[in-house]
């Protein structure tokens, strides 16, 4: 019994320096206006996205992930507390992508953000609540080389925080928190 309180207590550590070693503040203010449009490969949305007008296009829109059911929730949380207790060996291996979003709230329903990457790469995108214990959105996508923007479709999540996570297929990745207002 002893072993398991100090092991639980050695991961409460480590996830404690974790949270407190992190580094949330590498974003900037950003307004967006959109404006959807038609063209011959379907919908796009015109976005003004830190001064520059950006064309998504509907295989940059990213949905949000259905419910999982109760055994693949009991997977993912095993896995949640499996990554949080290696989170400092992670530190180490931070996503070498240039992320940015905006800070405030999503109000419209869309969060958007941008990666630059010096080469492609598959991603996966990840969505938790406040707590980290349901997961709300699970993707994958490409990004190619130079500035890519991609737009999370947020309308069905509750107003709130959500944790953000992009990784790579290396196991880098990059945390940020997302906040979505009420709509």
């Amino acid at each position: 019994m002893t072993k398991y309180t100090s092991l639980f207590m050695l991961g409460l550590f480590v996830l404690l320096f974790t949270v407190s070693c992190s580094d949330q503040t590498n974003t900037t203010n950003i307004t967006i206006d959109t404006d959807i449009t038609r063209s011959a490969r379907g919908h796009s949305t015109q976005v003004n996205f830190q001064g520059q007008m950006v064309t998504l296009e509907a295989g940059d829109m990213i949905g949000v992930a259905k419910a999982m059911n109760a055994d693949n929730a009991d997977a993912q949380d095993i896995m949640n507390m499996n990554a949080a207790l290696m989170g400092t060996e992670k530190e180490a291996q931070l996503l070498d992508v240039d992320f940015t979003m905006s800070d405030d709230p999503v109000e419209n329903g869309m969060f958007i953000f941008g990666v630059e990457t010096k080469d492609a790469k598959d991603l996966t995108l990840e969505m938790f609540d406040e707590e980290g214990f349901a997961m709300v959105a699970n993707n994958k996508f490409e990004v190619t080389e130079g500035n890519n923007y991609k737009a999370l479709n947020v309308q069905s999540l509750d107003a709130g925080s959500y944790n953000f996570r992009l990784k790579d297929d290396a196991g880098k990745e990059l945390n940020r928190v997302v906040t979505v207002s009420e709509k």
